[in-house]
């Protein structure tokens, strides 16, 4: 299994190598979706190819949940079962927005007989299909031209995923280590990338403009002679796109690109350095002295952080809105006493804390916890 795209909020279709046994393939038995057993209803393989499984679930899948889906004892027509490539990621795909996929790297300049890439970086919490999305370019006039669909085709790009498009994937996996392969769209056509300068934009199907950069020859290291094949890396992911700085040469000692897996120039501690727990995992809030709140413990490297700290049921419902837009100092402490927005008990379960920080650079970063409500 390769990959899985989604149809609605009940189907999935999940995409296999070989053609399939179309008796097994029909078993749905064979498919677990989020480890859930009986999680699929329906299993339909579909004509002529048998490469494409449709799966209808039991359950409605909840937006920027990543859902992942697992087979086993199907084989294709060859007899050859299926082995470890048994699981994909599966997910509800949601409209790209300003700077949920941005530009992380490109090669303008390759060398002799060489193509260009643009690599684009998922940075949001939601799933996007690069179907909805368009690459093209800017005129002198500010004008967007030369607007090419990325891919006809629906293919899921997950939150933390690259993501490249250029004109020959042979060629580029012949030429970079490319350590991701499945992650490399081909396109007929790429938006112009001149080796001096240029403008790169990526747009939603709306038209709306997701991230853009204007780019020149000069953002390169100085010091390296030749700059042909040298692949222009972002250092780090939210930092602006148009700021020169945070922009340099791919690293000579990965083999000067990084198509499709984290730059060699990434700069981990640029990011926002915090750290959310909660405690106790499990509390009961029955007034009787013991464990009758969850803690939250915000641990952030320097003050000026503001944070909102929502509380979700196991079905993706918010049910509490324990702090909105919070000033924090390097430390802070919160506290869940089990009731929702309107004062009410909640049932027992699994709840999700998920707290959202920024700062006014524009730092961002969320992070999601899990607690359980019981009662004695």
């Amino acid at each position: 299994m390769i990959r899985t795209y989604t149809i609605d909020s009940v189907t999935i279709i999940a995409v296999f190598d070989e053609p399939l046994d179309s008796t097994q393939a029909a078993n749905s038995n064979n498919y677990r979706l989020n480890d859930a057993p009986g999680s699929i209803q329906r299993a339909s393989p579909l004509p002529p190819l048998f490469t494409e499984v449709q799966l209808r679930l039991n359950n409605f899948m909840n937006a920027e949940n990543v859902y992942p889906l697992t087979v086993k004892n199907v084989s294709d027509c060859a007899g050859n079962t299926i082995g470890i490539m048994n699981s994909a990621k599966a997910g509800l795909p949601l409209t790209a927005d300003l700077m949920d996929i941005v530009l992380n790297e490109l090669l303008f300049n390759p060398k002799t007989d060489g193509y260009d890439y643009v690599e684009f970086y998922n940075r949001s919490n939601k799933i996007i299909d690069c179907k909805q999305l368009f690459a093209a370019n800017k005129n002198s006039t500010g004008a967007i031209v030369n607007i090419h669909q990325i891919i006809p085709v629906s293919f899921l790009c997950f939150p933390g995923e690259f993501i490249v498009i250029t004109e020959n994937s042979k060629w580029l996996q012949q030429n970079f280590p490319v350590k991701v392969p499945g992650q490399l769209i081909q396109m007929n056509q790429l938006p112009s990338l001149p080796d001096d300068k240029g403008t790169i934009v990526v747009m939603n199907f709306q038209g709306k403009v997701v991230d853009q950069l204007s780019y020149e020859q000069n953002w390169h290291f100085p010091l390296i002679d030749n700059k042909e094949g040298v692949a222009l890396e972002r250092i780090n992911y939210y930092e602006p796109t148009q700021e020169k700085t945070n922009w340099t040469s791919a690293a000579s000692t990965a083999g000067f690109g990084t198509p499709a897996f984290q730059n060699s120039q990434f700069r981990a501690d640029l990011r926002v350095q915090a750290q959310i727990s909660v405690y106790p995992k499990i509390f009961s809030p029955d007034n009787d002295g013991i464990d009758d709140f969850a803690t939250i413990h915000c641990t952030l490297t320097q003050p000026g952080y503001v944070a909102t700290i929502s509380i979700f049921d196991a079905s993706g419902r918010v049910v509490k809105t324990l702090i909105r837009n919070a000033t924090l100092s390097s430390t802070g402490l919160f506290r869940w006493n089990g009731l929702n927005d309107q004062q009410q008990r909640l049932p027992t379960g699994t709840y999700i804390i998920l707290t959202e920080i920024f700062n006014l650079q524009g730092k961002t970063k969320k992070f999601k916890n899990v607690v359980t409500l019981g009662r004695r």
